[in-house]
């Protein structure tokens, strides 16, 4: 029995924790951003928070659906991948619901929101579009992950937008279009034995560690950047967590078989960033 498989078809694996730091990270970012310029309503930052992780938990159970086409499952495997997969568009209708109850409040802006939100996490594998297999991922959760969501966030708890908040969601956008990165060069050799074609297999992997390194370095830069245009009130406490990058910069080089650690480490990357940016901003109060 092929193990990768048989692994990926369990719940939890189908899960992939390390990716909920994405969620968490960009709506609270969002959520702090609204903090720090006074809307501080408790449950609409809760609730924003809890809906924004069940968005990301929804398109990584229904991620592996299209799976089924194109690798050999066995009726037990397959079987799970069907639960993993129903389990998703439940929690993405509870998702909805959420949503909509917050366009109640927010009006049709983030209702169109929304809709761009729900139908990117049903295309990233669904349906005729699979913007994964078409070497969009990278891109489209750069906007549907990073910009969009801290976005978002942002709207729902204030009601307003400023180009501040776009600005200041960039980095985490780089860092979401990192992590989907590294689980395409982890999964390099598999993706394209089974003709799944992400950017990294069209363009091939060493096209893919270059970018790693470009995007890694892209998020650094663009902080020293936000800092001197007076976004950022300090910039050397994320400066230090580019000291996390020693390790999943190793495994670019590392044979298939011991690359299974690079997106759990990018993901520790992206977490620890987050966590210094957002107290560089609460940094900033009087």
């Amino acid at each position: 029995m092929n193990v990768m498989v048989r692994d990926k078809t369990s719940f939890l694996r189908a899960l992939r924790p390390f990716s909920l730091v994405v969620a968490l990270a960009t709506c609270g970012l969002g959520v702090s951003l609204a903090w720090l310029d006074g809307a501080r309503n408790h449950w609409l930052a809760g609730l924003v928070l809890f809906n924004g992780l069940l968005l990301q938990i929804a398109v990584n159970l229904i991620n592996d659906h299209r799976d089924i086409e194109s690798q050999r499952f066995s009726e037990a495997q397959r079987r799970a991948v069907l639960r993993n997969t129903r389990f998703g568009y439940e929690t993405l209708l509870l998702a909805i619901a959420i949503g909509l109850y917050l366009v109640t409040l927010r009006g049709w802006p983030l209702l169109l929101l929304g809709l761009i939100g729900v139908f990117g996490a049903w295309g990233y594998t669904g349906g005729q579009i699979n913007y994964k297999s078409r070497g969009l991922g990278i891109l489209l959760v750069f906007l549907l992950m990073g910009v969009l969501l801290i976005g978002g966030a942002y709207y729902v708890v204030t009601g307003t937008y400023s180009l501040r908040v776009f600005w200041l969601s960039l980095p985490f956008s780089l860092l979401s279009s990192l992590l989907l990165l590294s689980n395409e060069l982890r999964d390099y050799e598999q993706d394209l034995a089974e003709g799944i074609r992400t950017l990294s297999v069209r363009l091939g992997y060493e096209f893919g560690v270059r970018l790693y390194y470009g995007l890694s370095a892209a998020v650094y830069l663009l902080s020293v950047l936000l800092y001197q245009a007076g976004l950022l009130q300090g910039v050397w406490l994320l400066l230090v967590t580019a000291l996390a990058l020693w390790q999943p910069l190793k495994l670019l080089r590392a044979p298939a078989e011991k690359r299974h650690r690079l997106t759990p480490l990018t993901g520790r990357l992206y977490l620890l960033f987050s966590l210094a940016f957002i107290a560089s901003l609460w940094g900033s109060l009087p």
